[in-house]
């Protein structure tokens, strides 16, 4: 029947769009866990590395070169990680379940156009019930009038 895979291609399509949302839903996770991740360097590394390297380099180039030295590795770092999230890119199941979705679409389109000339043709036949009914009833009656005037008269 013609309504049972309109049924199954909206199950589909419904299936395919589940699938294309979650994976989207991951890789906006990981990407926020990565800007997550850097936020967290950066502002630890602002706090310990910063300190340390700050004594250290203090000693020898003096305390503004190494205040700066310390702040632009800390940056470098959190720039690096933002790069890095920003390279996340969904895998191949995107493309399959879009493919998936893009084929059970069209499928629906087709079983619904198929449906809608049933209706529109059952439409006539409802709106028009002499039209369809018409070449049932003369026929008989054609024949019989004919049968009835070839009878010889006795």
């Amino acid at each position: 029947m013609k309504l049972d895979a309109a049924a199954r291609n909206l199950r589909v399509l419904l299936r395919a769009d589940s699938i294309i949302a979650e994976v989207r839903m991951r890789t906006l996770a990981t990407r926020l866990a990565l800007y997550g991740l850097a936020a967290l360097v950066a502002g630890f590394g602002l706090l310990m590395l910063d300190a340390s390297l700050y004594l250290a380099l203090s000693e020898s180039w003096g305390p503004v070169k190494a205040a700066a030295a310390t702040g632009g590795l800390n940056l470098l770092l959190a720039l690096v990680l933002v790069g890095l999230a920003a390279l996340v890119k969904p895998g191949r199941d995107l493309d399959f379940a879009q493919e998936i979705h893009k084929t059970a679409l069209d499928a629906l389109m087709g079983e619904l156009k198929t449906a809608e000339q049933d209706v529109s043709a059952l439409a006539y036949a409802v709106r028009h019930p002499l039209d369809s009914a018409l070449p049932a009833v003369a026929l008989p009656l054609i024949t019989g009038l004919i049968k009835a005037l070839r009878k010889p008269k006795a």
